[in-house]
């Protein structure tokens, strides 16, 4: 133990009673939790007693790997899931079922509740089966029951009939891993006591993350020893959306007494000033362990603070920042990473490395133009441009679903082929009687005619004076996609934020074109496609803060530092939320080894429409001491116009998009000067701002 500190000696020599560990961000904490098994088999405790748990199965591995270097001995590491099947292989028979038991996965799942939904006569809509999914996901991760969902009388019907299908084909779904688990040891304290017996000593990594069910089975195996061993940091907790309680983590010292509670405060990842600027963030939260990183690794610079006026401009300075920062430090860029707080935000960073040609990999996700949203509109579009395109046709024929499915398309495609027809022409054709080879259902001719009447209208649009983004929102509109993402609730935000960075891409184009036209930007966006191929291992890395988890670069940008964006528009009604989108902020902080920038813009594009942001509330409570603001304007935002050149009120003025409108205020912002404009074809009012508005004015009359 000659490479531990004073505190990571004090935890790893630990032997009785419970014991928490609060390791802060880069403090060591897997090393301590190895040296910890290692110093007990040393002790001479039996590696079949000791139980190591985690959450995925990499780290596991690592666990395991890293525990057997050193002790030259292996002891169960495992993941929660897979204790749990290990657990229920050997005494689910107790629970009435065999142990042969199938594990049914997400598809299978599901397929299992519309057969239940179908059973107690309702119909199995797909939005409605992946709803009531994570319904039934949500209660058992919480070890509800569903009697005990009166407030939710579906939910506790297709529960109790979900459930009792899986019992009659002896299966059980991932949740039911955790769920079973905890109620067996619930209901049968002689299983629970041979299981306690098992394993006297069990060490937790992540206990920050654990849900109630993980929660329950921890406290019961651990209840006859008490020799539980927990490593965390609640400054970390930012998984309350799939169950993580933070409480279970603030609440060790009530749940089990006698606890000793351990600080890992150094770090082995930051400078000096990375840490001082995480700290002075986080003390803002209450739902915490006080502690303070701090770091031997010298002071570092400070963390540059940048505020575009625009996302592109954003853009711009992180990808030009970021080169030649990585050139004057020798820096891979594989030790370089932007991190966003929703996937949208990846589109402006990846036009921006095409254009200079550096090579970056999406963690955790797809590259913007291939989302599947995004294919799936620029696919309807280009059937807008070409009757021909039969790839395009199968893919947007059914969004939504009409009937039409893969052994008709088959047949669609041969008769075009044989006749020489592009697949609208044919479509066409066949409605009207003139062709008839294939018979279609009632269903497929009005799901063709819907169809085509979809195409037809964006065709007429594209001959009228619209602009790109207009014309990408009435694709959306007329396709009905909305209702077809909104089938999958979990996803739905996303996929709809995709959908506007879209829309806002195409008014970015077009803005820079002089005479733009859809099939050019269709054929530039497929261009972009095209070289989305497997990036150089040395690339930037571009993920979320969710995903940046667990992971360390030597230079780090936090984009998007504004409110509504981080923290996100959806926590601020809720103070626990803003907490954690704090934590999650921290948490993107403390990745940055050397190197930390903080960036944002003072208005970005909302569904083709430009929004004043206002800077994170983040950056403000950042001690000033530790940022470098990097704008020319000593107070680190863009320098406000006077607003001396302002139409005056009542001003007649034209917008290319939303027509003939009247200036009712004018005032100076962050971006310059600012109207706000009531225009009479929308009845609306919209905030423009002046130097991209590109207004002109117009007779009133």
């Amino acid at each position: 133990m000659l490479d531990l500190n004073p505190q990571q000696k004090i935890a790893a020599q630990h032997v009785e009673g419970p014991m928490l560990v609060l390791a802060g961000a880069g403090s060591g904490k897997t090393r301590v939790v190895a040296y910890r098994c290692a110093h007990l088999l040393s002790i001479g405790i039996p590696a079949g007693e000791i139980l190591a748990l985690t959450f995925t199965n990499k780290a596991a591995d690592e666990m395991g790997n890293r525990i057997r270097s050193l002790a030259d001995r292996s002891v169960l590491t495992s993941t929660f899931h897979s204790l749990g099947a290990r657990i229920l292989r050997e005494s689910i028979h107790i629970l009435g079922y065999s142990n042969d038991f199938t594990i049914y996965d997400e598809n299978d799942s599901q397929q299992l509740i519309k057969q239940s939904l179908a059973s107690l006569g309702y119909k199995a809509e797909k939005g409605t089966v992946k709803t009531l999914k994570v319904g039934i996901s949500n209660c058992k991760n919480g070890l509800l029951e569903p009697r005990e969902l009166k407030d939710d009388p579906l939910l506790e019907q297709i529960f109790t009939a979900y459930q009792n299908k899986l019992r009659e084909y002896n299966a059980l779904d991932f949740d039911d891993l955790l769920y079973l688990t905890a109620k067996l040891f619930q209901n049968h304290p002689d299983i629970l006591e041979m299981y306690q017996k098992r394993w006297s000593f069990i060490l937790i990594d992540e206990y920050q993350d654990t849900n109630a069910a993980q929660y329950s089975m921890t406290k019961m195996l651990s209840a006859r020893h008490n020799n539980l061993f927990a490593v965390g940091d609640p400054d970390q907790s930012i998984y309350s959306w799939r169950g993580a309680n933070l409480n279970n983590i603030l609440n060790f010292e009530e749940d089990y007494e006698g606890a000793h509670i351990i600080t890992l405060e150094q770090n082995y990842r930051s400078t000096s000033t990375i840490l001082a600027g995480a700290n002075s963030l986080i003390e803002h939260n209450e739902g915490r362990y006080e502690k303070r990183l701090w770091s031997t690794l010298g002071t570092g610079e400070k963390i540059g603070v940048y505020q575009a006026r625009n996302e592109r401009e954003e853009a711009e300075f992180v990808i030009v920042e970021l080169s030649k920062r990585a050139q004057e430090a020798a820096i891979p860029l594989r030790d370089c990473a932007i991190l966003y707080r929703t996937n949208a935000q990846s589109r402006s960073l990846e036009d921006t490395c095409l254009k200079y040609n550096l090579p970056y990999t999406i963690i955790g996700g797809l590259s913007f133009y291939q989302r599947r949203e995004i294919k799936d509109i620029l696919a309807l579009l280009r059937m807008v441009i070409s009757d021909t395109d039969f790839l395009s046709f199968a893919r947007t024929i059914n969004l939504p679903k009409r009937g039409v499915g893969a052994s008709t398309l088959t047949k669609l495609r041969d008769l075009a082929e044989q006749k020489v027809l592009p697949i609208l022409t044919l479509c066409r054709a066949l409605l009207a009687g003139e062709i008839t080879d294939i018979k279609l259902s009632k269903k497929q001719r009005e799901g063709i005619s819907d169809y085509l009447g979809v195409i037809n209208r964006l065709k007429e649009l594209t001959r009228e004076d619209l602009s790109i983004g207009a014309i990408l929102k009435k694709a959306i509109e007329e396709s009905r996609y909305l209702q077809v993402i909104k089938e999958d609730p979990e996803t739905f935000d996303d996929r709809k934020s995709n959908l506007d960075e879209l829309i806002n891409k195409a008014e970015e184009w077009s803005s820079e074109r002089e005479n733009p036209q859809l099939s050019k930007f269709l054929e530039e966006l497929a261009l972009k496609a095209s070289s989305d191929e497997t990036p150089l291992p040395d690339s930037i890395k571009l993920m979320t803060l969710h995903n940046a988890k667990g992971l360390e670069f030597r230079l780090v940008f936090l984009v998007g530092m504004e409110e509504d964006l981080c923290p996100h528009v959806n926590s601020k009604d809720s103070p626990d939320a803003l907490e954690e989108e704090r934590r999650l902020c921290y948490v993107g902080m403390t990745r940055a080894k050397e190197h930390l920038y903080l960036t944002g813009s003072s208005y970005r594009m909302i569904w083709g429409s430009p929004k004043v942001m206002r800077p994170s509330r983040f950056i403000g409570e950042i001690a000033a001491e530790y940022l470098s603001i990097l704008n020319e304007s000593d107070d680190g935002w863009s320098e406000v116009e006077t607003g001396e050149d302002a139409f005056a009120h009542g001003t007649t003025v034209f917008h290319r998009d939303f027509g003939k409108g009247v200036i009712q205020k004018s005032y100076s912002t962050s971006m310059g000067v600012t109207y706000d404009i009531f225009f009479y074809e929308s009845s609306t009012t919209r905030s423009l701002v002046a130097k991209y508005a590109k207004l002109t004015v117009q007779d009133p009359f």
